[in-house]
């Protein structure tokens, strides 16, 4: 048998190989994984107008697809185009080409590079469910793409991240507006993605904020490089306003008015018009907030000492400031610990203070190996209520009575010897020096019998110690 052999035209194999084309269509998107992992793509062969970024002709139109999860976790995108010119990011909730996007979640990229993030609140958005997204670059050319599922620690102010003068990297891009701050408090006329961070005043003085290396995209033509910044004392639950400042272009700089040293100040930040923004935020006068690795930090009273202790988890190289203030606002070192620098474990740390102050205030300072500092929260151990003497005496005593008396300080004490009907015998006054001291006075023309022995300091509980005379 034979058979024929059928070559068909080139013409009719030309529109299955282009419809197939991945990306070349909303009906053949490119999925996207959401992994954290850049990958590039070549642009398609279909190319069409803008449909919403300032019009720069028909060029490549390339489409993508992504699954939101089940929680509706906001979906982050870095997207750079190898060109370095325009880029157009529409999105749509179904697959139709010749739709509207939804204008509130499309952005232009006038540099070719950004960070693309649905608008929020998301409420057009449903769980597990694929959106599209139509991608236009100004030439035929590689588009990178890096995608995540991501809910910003930061999205309010309990998840505040600490800041210091070594600045570090964030972005507003899946922020919601607010929450717990109005309009006014951020000399704004509306918030739509606002991030929270926090610090410590170092030193009583004005503290400075610097936002740098601002990169920002949001709309047709709102790519602006601006924030609107609130400074807050209090706690998350009830912040108290301080002041507030705008601005805009590479570099925002927002100025305190005078604070105390060991303020603890919370910043919302929040983008112009609800511009998506990478930046750098860090700033002056300002101590980070010893949060991510201290588990806890406690003070406990012992007789005539404090004890300090902590607990770290995962910490990184460097070292601990154990610091002690009389006041609460100046604080020198008492004791400087190399970290343990343990991963997946926690540690433990003790340190007692034997020469307490009777109001003390402690606060750790940790430094790691590229300068970074960050401070903990402040403990007070008031010791008003807490004797600071030991007292022994030798029973029973015959012509001397005779004690072993253990002061925390330097210091003069009144002391009487008390019958057991309250009449006073005999009284004087007892310098001690700090430390074991030892006290004998005669006491033979008393008559044998029980009495007491009362010493005390000025603002302080007596002590008093019971005692047989005999002969």
């Amino acid at each position: 048998m034979k058979y024929a052999r059928i070559i068909l035209p080139a013409y009719l194999l030309l529109p299955f190989f282009l419809s197939a084309q991945p990306g070349s269509s909303c009906a053949t998107p490119i999925a996207l994984t959401l992994d954290n992992v850049i990958r590039n793509y070549t642009t398609s062969s279909t190319t069409g107008p803008n449909v919403f970024c300032n019009d720069n002709g028909t060029t490549p139109v390339t489409w993508f697809s992504f699954m939101t999860n089940s929680t509706i976790q906001c979906v982050l995108l870095s997207i750079t185009a190898s060109d370095n010119l325009d880029v157009e990011v529409a999105m749509y909730s179904t697959c139709a080409g010749s739709g509207f996007p939804i204008s509130s979640s499309s952005m232009c990229f006038n540099d070719g590079t950004g960070l693309w993030a649905p608008a929020q609140p998301s409420t057009f958005l449903s769980a597990n469910t694929m959106y599209f997204l139509r991608i236009k670059t100004a030439t035929a050319c590689t588009v990178s793409i890096g995608g995540q599922y991501y809910t910003p620690p930061n999205d309010n102010c309990a998840g505040a991240f600490s800041i210091s003068t070594v600045g570090m990297s964030d972005n507003n891009s899946c922020h919601t507006a607010g929450p717990g701050v109005t309009t006014a408090q951020l000399c704004a006329l509306s918030l739509e993605n606002t991030a929270f961070y926090q610090f410590y005043v170092n030193a009583t003085a004005e503290c400075v904020i610097n936002i740098s290396n601002i990169a920002c995209d949001n709309g047709a033509n709102n790519n602006n490089n601006g924030f609107q910044i609130g400074f807050f004392s209090g706690t998350c639950g009830a912040l108290s306003w301080i002041s507030c400042t705008s601005g805009s272009g590479s570099f925002v700089q927002a100025t305190t008015p005078i604070l105390t040293a060991g303020t603890k100040v919370y910043v919302a930040i929040d983008g112009n018009a609800g511009s998506n923004c990478s930046y750098m935020i860090g700033g002056i006068n300002i101590l980070g907030v010893l949060a991510k690795t201290l588990k806890n930090f406690s003070g406990w009273k012992m007789g005539n000492s404090n004890v300090l202790k902590w607990t770290a988890l995962n910490e990184a190289d460097g070292y601990y400031d154990l610091e002690r203030s009389d006041n609460g606002v100046d604080f020198y070192s008492i004791e400087k610990i190399k970290s343990k620098s343990t991963s997946n474990t926690e540690t433990n740390y003790s340190f007692e203070d034997r020469n307490p102050f009777s109001k003390s205030y402690y606060r750790l300072k940790q430094t790691d190996l590229e300068g970074k500092v960050s401070v903990s929260q402040i403990v007070r151990i008031d010791r008003d209520n807490v004797q600071n003497l030991q007292v022994t005496i030798l029973n029973p005593a015959y012509s001397f009575i005779d004690a072993n008396i253990t002061s925390a300080k330097n210091a003069t004490y009144r002391y009487k010897i008390v019958n057991s009907q309250g009449q006073i015998l005999m009284k004087g006054m007892l310098p001690c020096n700090k430390g074991a001291n030892r006290f004998q006075t005669e006491i033979s023309r008393i008559s044998n019998g029980q009495y007491y022995f009362v010493i005390q300091d000025d603002g302080e509980m007596p002590i008093t110690k019971s005692f047989i005379k005999a002969d």
